[in-house]
């Protein structure tokens, strides 16, 4: 609960005399935000920006995922060796790391939409440039500046999707807006299928050529400057216009999203004039009109209420919960298509053998051989298997789109949990190579999601003025442990393969189990 502050009143027009409470009659005291945005209704508005934010997840998703595709088809024009490739591949989420904390006081302090569309644009240009990249370091540096970039779209997205929502409705659309994580592996599995089907070479010098696997980036990062352009005909949050003390704005933002989900052309039926000041937002315009001492300063007073209790505790099961989430979805996703060649890669003459055997056996998935090294082939099942990942994670997300408005939010993460971290253990005991690509899909898919809940769940308990803060910081835990799952899961799995998967499975089962501490919302 939000810690308690004098109820303020700020009128944007002059409201007409209340008398006795009836229905069509204003509150004495103005409508509070969520009234004011219930009385806005729901439809073309909310789901608009539903694909929108969906499609600033997927722009995440793709600059992350596009890699596990890219890498093995540049690995001889770059000479990396799987050590290097693992690094590369968790750059991205390196750089969203090191930036999210600044991505998120930014969002707090300047707005969610300026933020987001600046913010896409950076990701596409860097993203796109990454195919000029001559070896490991440079490779590693762009990947590294786009990671920084997309670290704003991948947090504030929540934020901002979140405000322009009912809070009966969020948690149901943010699942919506996930979807759209599902159909960023799904495109770079089709893409990367499709453009690295030719053998084409574009010779630039003698010492660059332009191969399909350098167009691969600039078309992985479309989506996200075509996302950027729309931001920009998108309205700021109006949840935050209120907490920074600007509520004619708000309010004329609202009566937009009145006439857009009502298809009127007047706003004469809308009942709100004046907006009540929600105790949150009192506190967030005080802190706004009290801030100075320039920005490390205002950077710290903006964090300080996250790590003040009730928030700290909050703050540290969600942060645990991503650290789950990430380490599977991200590190062990970027291994995923490897993992896969070298179940299917076994002996047909042979008896099936476990997951663990096969990895162990094999050494070539964390250090790889000259000759492997210099076949840049990229395997049919490396996009079969991907292109899965991201069905199940679209259909997936669909289901549980439906359903998440009957189902408490805490025992779909406890589900999420639980089946991720049965199905890490099942792989252990399984043979049929179909059956561990499924074990493998599942355990990702549902981690993955953890990470839309979590940040739900974030939305829902920090106040306005440090909600993208919380989400930004939530997430910069959770990408460090994906960075490192990312680098070094291979050595971990060749070492010891049942140890490893125990772990991941254990500390979701740990998740699960803290879920239970969040608060009731």
């Amino acid at each position: 609960m939000a810690p308690s502050a004098v109820s303020m009143v700020f009128t944007v027009e002059n409201a007409k005399t209340v008398g006795a409470l009836e229905k069509g009659q204003k509150p004495p005291g103005g409508h509070s935000f969520d009234e004011a945005l219930e009385l806005a209704g729901f439809g073309r508005v909310q789901i608009v920006l539903s694909i929108l934010a969906g499609l600033g997840m997927m722009a995440s998703i793709n600059e992350a995922m596009g890699m596990s595709i890219i890498l093995p088809a540049s690995q001889c024009d770059l000479d990396l060796d799987a050590g290097e490739k693992g690094i590369v591949g968790g750059a991205v989420f390196l750089g969203t790391m090191c930036s999210s904390y600044f991505w998120g006081y930014l969002a707090d302090t300047r707005g969610r939409q300026l933020i987001l569309k600046y913010a896409l644009f950076a990701t596409s240009f860097f993203g796109a440039i990454s195919c000029l990249a001559t070896g490991f370091t440079s490779l590693l540096v762009l990947r590294f500046l786009t990671g920084v970039c997309v670290a704003a779209p991948a947090s504030t997205v929540y934020a901002y999707l979140g405000e322009f929502t009912t809070p009966s409705r969020r948690s149901q659309m943010l699942s919506f807006a996930s979807v759209w994580g599902g159909v960023g592996i799904v495109y770079v599995s089709l893409v990367g299928w499709w453009i690295l089907s030719y053998d084409w070479v574009l010779t630039i010098s003698d010492s660059f050529e332009f191969k399909p696997w350098r167009l691969l980036f600039i078309i992985n990062t479309m989506p996200g400057f075509l996302n950027g352009i729309a931001f920009c005909f998108c309205p700021e949050s109006p949840k935050f216009l209120v907490s920074q003390g600007r509520n004619e704005e708000a309010l004329e933002i609202l009566k937009k999203v009145y006439k857009l989900n009502k298809g009127t052309d007047s706003t004469d039926d809308y009942e709100v004039t004046s907006l009540r000041l929600d105790p949150e937002d009192a506190i967030a315009r005080e802190h706004s009109e009290n801030g100075s001492g320039g920005l490390l300063k205002s950077m710290v007073q903006q964090t300080l209420p996250i790590v003040k209790l009730p928030y700290l505790m909050y703050f540290i099961i969600c942060c645990v919960h991503n650290i789950g989430a990430f380490a599977i979805y991200g590190g062990l996703g970027l291994w995923f298509p490897e993992i896969m060649n070298q179940v299917f890669s076994q002996d047909a003459t042979q008896i099936e053998r476990k997951v663990c055997a096969i990895l162990q056996r094999n050494e070539t998935l964390p250090v790889t051989s000259d000759v492997v090294l210099c076949d840049d082939e990229v395997k049919i099942e490396t996009f079969l298997y991907t292109l899965l990942l991201g069905i199940i994670g679209c259909i997936y997300a669909l289901i549980t789109s439906a359903v998440l408005g009957r189902i408490d939010q805490k025992v779909m993460m406890v589900f999420n949990c639980i089946v991720a971290g049965v199905s890490g253990i099942a792989l252990q005991f399984i043979t049929n190579a179909y059956a561990v690509a499924i074990l493998f899909c599942l355990e990702i898919v549902f981690a993955g999601y953890c990470v839309l809940l979590v940040n739900a769940n974030v939305v829902a308990i920090f106040p306005t003025n440090v909600r993208a803060m919380a989400v930004a910081l939530t997430n910069m835990i959770g990408r460090l442990s994906c960075f490192v799952a990312s680098a070094v899961i291979g050595l971990l799995i060749l070492q010891n393969c049942p140890v490893t998967f125990y772990m991941l499975s254990g500390l979701l089962f740990l998740c699960a189990g803290l879920t239970f501490l969040l608060p009731k919302k």
